[in-house]
This record gives structure tokens, C-alpha cells and sequence, in this order.
């Protein structure tokens, strides 16, 4: 057995240097999403294996002499590690849960698991935790149970529909609900479809290769100002070759392995753990090199220039980015007339972000430096929309003018710039008032800061 484990060793580390000299060579960058693999987390894999290895060929050596202090060793980590796991989850039950992540989709570009309870993260002192049904979307409904409902909203939009942040139950969505029937509109049900860096164009596959079954009476979509940038960049991996809306990328989804709360604590190690077989899936799989789920891998030609984020549009007149404007606005139309089409009725809420109303909202906000220091056309989505609402054949609610005319504070994160629980009680608040007035004929007293 000595000699065994003497060939295996040295053909470990055989296999280990032709493995340095493999990533010095540069060879694996095409194989990167970015085109530069990363070599120190590949330095790293092949040292942790290598060890491992080696301690593999120690044991095949010595294990008729030394067996007992081999077993207790074992034995020794496999309580160790299974103590650990569940002190952890004794005392931060959430890392027990998968972290939130995106898996490809072809035909919606990015997706969560379906019937997954997602970690979102520890964000100002509390834990967020996400959970999705059988179709990914963050609601408890399933088909069957939203159908049972005579009043079926679902409401469209990205991470501020989401309800990035907070818990789902003080998400806008499900606020919005308890207001309708608080209203007089008894049997209804107000079904959670939005997602984390949706776009008009997103919203529009999610709608027809999803929602469809729920058989929605009404439709809100909830317009973000990164929503523009946003179908621009999505438009780009857009398959238009296809009989179908595809988009290009990985045809398989995967999502990265979840082995408890230990693993979780060993995060910095995961890539080196995970590499070869990444390595090995890649080889094998139709990857391409450039990942479509980079969010921040952004680049828009406006006039003459390179614009690398989304807040572009505060920085241009009207004229400059209106074509963009168009592109979004053409896809909302087709929401629309799908749902005309479908006898589902269809309202467009243009959202602002807390700088359009407050100077005082979000003072730590993380993501500050990205709207530039002059905002001078930050207002232009409103003028654009605003433009539209004479001639669009469906309600367009500008909801600059309610958060401009309240006194609650905060509505807004601390040093994030989604909505608190208390702005999304704004929120569901504005929406409600306007389903009951545009949709349901119902007149309300309450006003969106009561």
C-alpha cells in the first residue's frame, strides 16, 4: 500500500505543477466570464487539493500501523464540523438558508429557484429572508389558490416590487392587498411578480411564459429609471433569430451548491473548492465567456459617449435619450396589448427614486456617486411619461407628485435606496387609490399619507 500511495503522490503532484503551468499560460482566462481568471483563487484550489491529496496518500500508507489515530481524527472533524453546523444554525438560523442568487434562463434571462427559502442578507440589523413558489416568484400563492379569487392583481416591476430589504409581508404587493379589502374590495388577491433587475421587456416574458396561467384580471407594472438602461442592456442578448424569445447564454442553469451554515462560513474558500469542477463543467457544457448575468458589465452609446451605468438618463435632455425612452415605452405598449387581448386590465406606475423628492432621504446611500454630480434631467422620465398620458390607451400614474406632497420620513433606507417598510405602505397605498379610482370605480377618502 506504501508504494500505491508513493504513485498516487506523485502523480498528484505531477498533475498539480502541470496545473501551475497551465494557469501561468493564461489558457484558462477563455474560459473565464471575464476573460482574466483569476489566479490566485486558482493558485489556491490547486495548493488546497494538492494537501488534500497528500493527506489522502499519508493515510493509504500508514493506516495498518496508525488506523486508530486515523479514525479518531476523522471522527474528530465529522463532530467537529457537525457541532459547528448546528451551533450555527442555532444561532443565526439564516445561515442555514441558500443565499439569494440568480440562475439563467433562455427565456427570462434570469430566474430564481422555484420553492427555495432564500438568505437575502443581514441589511441594518435585521435578516431578510425570501421564499419563492413552484414559479420563482416571491408570493405564498400557488396557481390554484390565487385562481379562487374573483380579483386577481398581479403586480409587475423589479427589486423595488421585489421588496429588496424587507420580509415579503411588508413588501408593497402584499400591502397592497389588506388595503384593497380594507377598501370594500373583498375577494381579491394581489400576487408578488416582481424581480430583482426586471425591465419592461423582462416583464413582458415573465407575463406571457408565466403569468398567463394566473389569469390576472388586472395588470400594474411599476416603472424604476433604471428600467430604461436596463432593456437596452437586455435587448442586446436578445436572440431575435429564434421562433421563440430566447436569450443567448448557457442553456442549462446552475445554481451554485448549498451545504449548510458551515459551508457558508467557509465562504472565502468556496471558489478554490468549486473551481476544478466549474473547470470541468465548462469544458463540457456550451459556456460562453461573458456572463449576461453581470448586472454591472453596462455600456450604452448616447451621443458620441460610452455611459457606463443606468442613471445615464440624468444626464442628457430629452432629446438626446428619448430614443431609449421609445424602446421602453414600445415594449409597455405590448404588455398592454397583450393584456387587452387577454381581457386583463393594465395600469403603468412611473416610480421616482428618493432624490427626486427629498434631500434628506437615504444620506448613506451606497449607490450615490453613481447618479453623477449633476442630476440636471433627472426629472425627464415624468416628462416623457407625462407626454404619453394624453394619447396612451392605458392609465399612467405619476407617483412624483404624491411623494413630493408628503411629510412621512423616512421612506427610504439609510444607506440603501429601495423603499423601508414605510415607503412601501406609501407605495401600496398610491396604488390602491388609483386600481380603486381607474379600475374598480370605487372613490376613496384616504389619501396616500394617511
Amino acid at each position: 500500500m506504501k508504494r500505491l500511495s508513493q504513485i498516487l503522490f506523485v502523480l498528484g503532484t505531477i498533475v498539480s505543477v502541470t496545473a501551475v503551468v497551465f494557469v501561468a499560460s493564461g489558457v484558462v482566462d477563455s474560459l473565464s466570464n471575464n476573460g482574466a481568471a483569476s489566479e490566485q483563487v486558482a493558485y489556491l484550489s490547486i495548493a488546497l487539493y494538492w494537501m488534500l491529496g497528500t493527506g489522502i496518500c499519508w493515510c493509504l500508507a500508514n493506516y495498518r500501523c496508525r488506523w486508530r489515530q486515523i479514525l479518531v481524527t476523522v471522527c474528530s472533524i465529522v463532530v467537529c464540523i457537525g457541532s459547528l453546523e448546528l451551533g450555527l444554525r442555532a444561532l443565526r438560523p439564516s445561515l442555514a438558508l441558500r443565499e439569494l442568487e440568480f440562475v439563467r434562463s433562455e427565456t427570462n434571462h434570469h430566474v430564481l429557484l422555484p420553492n427555495i427559502d432564500y438568505d437575502l442578507g443581514r441589511f441594518e440589523g435585521r435578516d431578510v429572508v425570501v421564499s419563492t413558489n413552484g414559479d420563482s416568484l416571491r408570493t405564498d400563492y400557488t396557481v390554484e389558490s390565487y385562481l379562487q379569487s374573483t380579483h386577481r392583481v398581479v403586480c409587475l416591476g423589479d427589486s423595488f416590487t421585489f421588496g429588496a430589504w424587507v420580509n415579503s409581508e411588508h413588501s408593497y404587493p402584499e400591502q397592497l392587498e389588506s388595503m384593497l379589502m380594507k377598501e370594500g374590495l373583498r375577494d381579491v388577491a394581489v400576487l408578488n411578480a416582481g424581480m430583482l433587475s426586471y425591465s419592461p421587456l423582462l416583464h413582458e416574458q415573465l407575463l406571457k411564459k408565466t403569468l398567463r396561467k394566473y389569469r390576472p384580471t388586472v395588470v400594474t407594472l411599476m416603472l424604476d429609471c433604471t428600467d430604461i438602461g436596463d432593456d437596452y442592456h437586455y435587448g442586446l442578448s436578445l436572440d431575435l433569430t429564434a421562433d421563440e424569445t430566447r436569450f443567448t447564454g448557457a442553456t442549462t442553469p446552475y445554481a451554485k451548491p448549498h451545504l449548510g451554515a458551515f459551508w457558508r462560513l467557509v465562504k472565502p474558500l468556496q471558489p478554490a473548492l468549486l473551481a476544478p469542477f466549474k473547470l470541468l463543467r465548462r469544458l463540457n457544457d456550451n459556456f460562453v465567456a461573458h456572463d449576461p448575468l453581470d448586472y454591472y458589465a453596462f455600456e450604452i452609446p448616447v451621443n458620441g459617449h460610452t455611459e457606463r451605468d443606468r442613471f445615464f438618463i440624468y444626464r442628457y435632455p430629452l432629446d438626446v435619450t428619448r430614443p431609449f425612452f421609445e424602446n421602453s415605452y414600445q415594449r409597455i405598449q405590448t404588455i398592454a396589448q397583450y393584456c387587452d387581448s387577454n381581457d386583463m386590465e393594465f395600469v403603468l406606475f412611473v416610480a421616482p427614486r428618493y432624490h427626486h423628492w427629498s434631500d434628506k432621504e437615504s444620506p448613506n446611500n451606497w449607490e450615490f456617486k453613481r447618479y453623477g454630480a449633476f442630476k440636471r434631467n433627472q426629472n425627464v422620465i415624468f416628462d416623457f411619461f407625462d407626454d404619453k398620458m394624453e394619447s396612451a390607451e392605458f392609465p399612467i400614474v405619476n407617483m412624483l407628485v404624491p411623494f413630493r406632497a408628503t411629510d412621512e420620513f423616512p421612506l427610504v433606507f439609510d444607506s440603501d435606496p429601495h423603499w423601508n417598510e414605510a415607503g412601501n405602505a406609501f407605495v401600496a397605498r398610491i396604488v390602491a387609490m388609483e386600481l380603486l379610482k381607474h379600475i374598480y370605480g370605487i372613490s376613496s377618502d384616504r389619501e396616500p399619507d394617511k
